[in-house]
């Protein structure tokens, strides 16, 4: 009787918990679905390309999205482009300015609230995330899609995952920041239109290279790890900290102390393992890399900015294998770790015991990021669209 009683308690809690779960994610698709729109773009040729307008949801402040079209805006600006940024939710221009300005200091390009989105007349209209398709597609101008993420894995495989996948099929001539979201979109998706490419960059002059002696490691009883950590399943926030868990309690076996500084959420995101330092001004940033001896982060889906700045600093990096790390920097960049703690132990221990081995992956990542610039790639975006006319 009591077996009896304890599964239908077991039945009655998993129906309510679907219920709850089912309410929530049925808001989400049904806020989604309002302004969803399944039509095929048909682009014409237009007759100049001057002015430029790139759609977001709204401007937000320590956004690395939104920093990357500020800086592409600024750079196509400094090209001789006219250009805009228009939000398809509420906010006033002034609130829009000042997290621009959060985000990138100097950025140029005119600020235009939602009441603008069906009164501007663009040359080109550019898209920057799924959800800001079907406002493009309403605006007048060439459609673009700006790709900076491969979206769909934003979500569980379902009804989001679908829709942010379908944008892609709909006729907006697409630019991937990097060739990882270009071969995923060829992959997965049937294009209908062209699709390009342009590199992923850095902004050099904020992350200057900090002097750091790689042969002190050796004798260090304190390692201090930054670690980037969001919550999206994307950067592997559970298994990053379960994994800096073990490996700190193997380290102390060897009388050193793993120091872990976590930042990239706010300050309530609760964490194991280390402290956490919220959200940090780029100034902040730099500090912390400055003080680290390592970092580390999780690029499972397009690589972010943070990678390139650790090495910009001269930081050590750790990455994951399984990401797509790989897809951006030569090999022997960085410290690759399985999903295994041990793994990553042994690893990070023997990059301790020899700096010769720092001191190379350094040369190596840094030889790469100075070929890259904003300027070089906003000049291939440049390209791309004078080839459209």
């Amino acid at each position: 009787m009591i077996n009896k009683w304890k599964s239908i308690l077991k039945i009655k809690g998993k129906g309510i918990y679907h219920n709850i779960q089912s309410t929530v994610e049925k808001k989400m698709v049904n806020y989604r679905l309002e302004n969803y729109n399944t039509t095929v773009v048909i682009n014409k040729k237009p007759e100049k390309i001057e002015k430029i307008t790139f759609v977001i949801e709204r401007m937000a402040k320590h956004s690395g999205g939104q920093t990357s079209i500020l800086r592409l805006g600024t750079e196509l600006s400094k090209l001789g482009y006219q250009v805009g940024y228009v939000v398809y939710k509420y906010q006033t221009k002034s609130d829009m300015e000042e997290c621009a300005r959060c985000n990138l200091s100097n950025y140029q390009g005119e600020m235009y609230t939602n009441k603008y989105l069906d009164k501007l007349k663009s040359d080109v209209v550019i898209a920057s995330s799924w959800d800001t398709v079907a406002f493009a597609k309403g605006m007048k101008g060439y459609k673009m899609y700006f790709l900076q993420d491969y979206e769909p894995y934003f979500y569980p495989f379902g009804e989001l995952f679908l829709l942010a996948q379908k944008t892609y099929e709909q006729g907006l001539h697409m630019v991937s920041l990097g060739s990882w979201n270009k071969e995923m979109v060829e992959k997965n998706c049937n294009i209908v239109s062209p699709l390009d490419c342009v590199e992923f960059p850095y902004e050099r002059k904020e992350y200057p290279l900090s002097a750091r002696n790689y042969q002190e490691y050796p004798k260090k009883k304190e390692i201090v790890l930054a670690v980037y950590l969001k919550y999206y399943g994307k950067r592997l926030p559970s298994i990053t900290q379960y994994m800096l868990k073990r490996v700190k309690d193997e380290f102390l076996k060897d009388g050193i102390t793993l120091s872990v500084k976590y930042f990239g959420e706010d300050k309530s995101f609760h964490t194991e393992a280390g402290e956490n330092l919220g959200m940090l001004t780029k100034g902040k940033l730099l500090a912390l890399y400055k003080k680290a001896d390592f970092g580390m982060v999780a690029s499972m889906s397009n690589v972010s900015l943070i990678p390139y700045e650790m090495l910009a600093t001269g930081l050590p990096l750790i990455e994951f294998e399984d990401g797509t790390f790989s897809y951006f920097f030569p090999e022997n960049s960085a410290l690759l770790t399985s999903l295994d703690p041990m793994d990553l132990y042994k690893k990070l221990k023997d990059a301790i015991l020899h700096p010769e081995v720092l001191k190379k992956m350094h040369e190596t990542s840094y030889c790469y990021l100075e070929t890259l610039s904003w300027e070089k790639t906003a000049k291939q975006f440049s390209d791309i669209l004078k080839g459209i006319l």
